[in-house]
């Protein structure tokens, strides 16, 4: 999907900054879906602030969520900073806590998940704000209903639950019940929301996507064929929506690289992850603004 996405940008992209009269943008940072692949978006934030780009409005799905929420409560080198030391100081227990044994006993009791929901409680805590109003920069948090199928938009009240729902994986941690209704992983519905950025009137939409491309995922069993067709699906997704939105922003897909075959709760990668995306943002934005000297 990465290098799809990026072909499609780059054939738009001349139309779409043609297209808009000369004003002030309103930048959206979009955050995708993805795992422990997260610990990229740490890198591509660190360039983009670092390069003075500050968003007017914040939109993730799941892991994008997460993300999202720490720079929407600080929207500086602090805040990236604070998010880069949780996540290069992650294990995998922090996030998929229990022996094996404690996970069949909780499938048995539930039925539904293997982890709880505990250590991303813990991160939220760590580098987000209480409430969605109490962030400098607005916040949008995709989270899917299980009941109706639909995508939902939490941008008020406390921020915990809204990013616990978009970060429920099924089958790995348990669905999140918001004003009596029940929600999953955010990433099933919108993983890569470029359609409420441009809902919430941006016009410069900077996308962040970190998601495996799933061609280098597994079809072997049935977890691992699983993981594929969702991958595929949310890639088709994605690509649908820069065509379809791009005559309304100037949507600018960061550039990413193949992580290779890492394991859903392999957080050894952290500092690799960051790194090769920091270096490549800022490689691009850098030749983004001699382009435009």
């Amino acid at each position: 999907m990465t290098m799809d996405m990026g072909r499609v940008v780059s054939g738009i992209r001349g139309r779409v900054r043609g297209s808009r009269a000369r004003k002030k943008d309103k930048v959206a940072f979009v955050l995708s879906g993805g795992g422990v692949l997260g610990a990229m978006q740490v890198g591509q934030l660190e360039a983009l602030i670092g390069a003075g780009i500050v968003p007017d409005l914040i939109v993730g799905a799941s892991v994008g969520a997460l993300n999202g929420a720490a720079i929407a409560a600080r929207p500086d080198m602090d805040g990236v900073d604070c998010l880069k030391r949780t996540w290069l100081g992650l294990k995998s227990e922090d996030i998929f806590p229990g022996s094996s044994v404690s996970r069949a006993l909780s499938v048995v009791l539930r039925g539904d998940h293997l982890y709880p929901n505990s250590g991303i409680r813990a991160l939220i805590d760590k580098v987000a704000a209480q409430n969605f109003e109490q962030m400098p920069v607005p916040l949008s948090v995709c989270a899917a209903n299980m009941r109706t199928g639909e995508e939902t938009w939490f941008e008020h009240g406390p921020i915990a639950p809204a990013i616990l729902a978009s970060t429920a994986l099924p089958g790995l941690f348990p669905t999140v019940e918001i004003d009596g209704e029940r929600f999953t992983d955010g990433g099933i519905v919108n993983n890569v929301p470029i359609s409420r950025a441009v809902e919430l009137g941006a016009t410069k939409i900077y996308v962040l996507y970190c998601a495996s491309n799933g061609s280098e995922l597994p079809t072997r069993g049935a977890f691992g064929v699983l993981l594929r067709a969702f991958a595929h699906s949310r890639a088709a997704r994605a690509t649908l929506d820069l065509k379809r939105y791009a005559g309304q922003a100037d949507i600018e897909v960061l550039p990413t690289f193949d992580p290779g075959t890492i394991h859903y709760k392999d957080t050894s990668h952290g500092t690799r992850l960051y790194a090769e995306a920091l270096a490549l943002t800022s490689a691009h934005l850098a030749s983004q603004a001699e382009a435009t000297a």
